[in-house]
């Protein structure tokens, strides 16, 4: 695993690069055992600074997670056969961040 890629086991779809505030949700997200395929999104740029933050919103048959960067924003989509306690492990571990919409 390189430095801005994540590819391999719950990994799936074609775009494996992630932006440093997708890292340690994507890596927190490979650990969890209700967690089955995780899908990294494409990357916008260019969209002015804010601060860090995660938004988490249930679609049908998976978690859209958007992550906000410093300058960057991308979104990540998690599939699960225990969507509810993903949601509850993510709020629990960055806290600060999370926004569930």
């Amino acid at each position: 695993m390189s430095k801005n890629h994540r590819s391999g086991g719950k990994m799936g779809g074609r775009h494996t690069t992630v932006i440093d505030a997708s890292k340690p949700i994507i890596d927190h997200l490979l650990k969890n055992p209700y967690v089955t395929n995780i899908i990294a999104g494409r990357i916008k740029t260019g969209i002015g600074a804010a601060p860090q933050r995660l938004k988490l919103r249930e679609e049908s048959g998976c978690l859209l997670i958007t992550v906000r960067g410093s300058a960057s924003m991308q979104e990540i989509r998690v599939f699960s056969t225990e969507m509810q306690k993903v949601i509850n492990d993510l709020q629990n571990e960055f806290t600060k961040l999370c926004k569930k919409k």
